[in-house]
């Protein structure tokens, strides 16, 4: 089904028959997992004499999930995430489409000292890496920095030390007028920070001039042969309250 739209006054066409879901499918073993939590868990409820089991002798599969969104979902985040205040994501989207952009960095290579006098190479993605990249009008931009993505469904990504975003480039990005920032990593920021959180402070603002309605999405995966440029993106939420949530990034191609 082709639709024609119209986004800051500038015309698209769209094929809504050809979704690229940028979603991890969650299993419940050799499922892709980081900051140190399980693969989500899913069994069936057992009360008294009710059985939640077609295969256990039940009359219905009635199970419960275990999911820790950070960890071993796509999952898409609020300032709520880094702040005192609750605040529910899925209460800020009041829109679900917007123009998004793709773009793939290869991170750079630096030395750090991160803990016990140990130096260890970082991957930042630098603010020369992305200036003057972002084109105008962009609502959300997609950050791609693997090229592995039949790799990412099952990925450990513990104690790898993932690519991250420099504290600098999140502020760039949030000062081009960016909404929504979509990375293929477990975090914007480094792994080990000692919860500094430089890149989430700096993408929301944090704590000054908060624009509530900006968010975050982790742990997404971009098929390899998706290339760069601009694209419908389609950010659906769960609706649960809570900072963060499993999410469903799903971009169309614009024409």
């Amino acid at each position: 089904m082709i639709a024609e739209i119209n986004i800051n006054n500038e015309k698209f066409k769209v094929d809504l028959n050809d979704p690229i879901d940028l979603s991890l499918t969650s299993k419940v073993e050799k499922s892709f997992k980081a900051w140190y939590v399980d693969e989500i868990k899913i069994s069936p409820i057992k009360n008294d004499d009710f059985i939640g089991s077609v295969n256990e002798g039940g009359a219905v599969n009635f199970r419960e999930i275990l999911i820790n969104p950070h960890g071993n979902m796509t999952h898409t985040e609020s300032v709520g995430h880094i702040s005192q205040e609750k605040i529910n994501v899925n209460r800020l989207l009041k829109t679900n489409n917007f123009l998004a952009q793709l773009i793939t960095v290869k991170p750079q290579k630096i030395t750090d000292k991160i803990k016990k006098n140990n130096k260890e190479e970082d991957e930042i993605i630098s603010l020369e890496q992305i200036k003057n990249k972002i084109l105008p009008n962009i609502q959300a931009l997609i950050i791609r920095t693997q090229n592995n993505y039949d790799e990412l469904a099952n990925k450990n990504y513990n104690h790898t030390n993932w690519p991250f975003l420099a504290e600098s480039s999140a502020a760039y990005i949030r000062s081009k007028g960016v909404k929504h920032l979509l990375i293929d990593q477990p975090s914007i920021d480094k792994e080990f920070d000692e919860g500094k959180l430089l890149a989430h402070r700096a993408f929301w603002n944090y704590p000054n001039e908060i624009d509530l309605n900006k968010t975050i999405t982790e742990l997404i995966g971009i098929p390899d042969h998706v290339e760069d440029g601009r694209y419908l993106l389609n950010l659906t939420v769960a609706n649960i309250e809570n900072d963060a949530v499993p999410s469903r990034p799903i971009i169309y191609k614009l024409f």
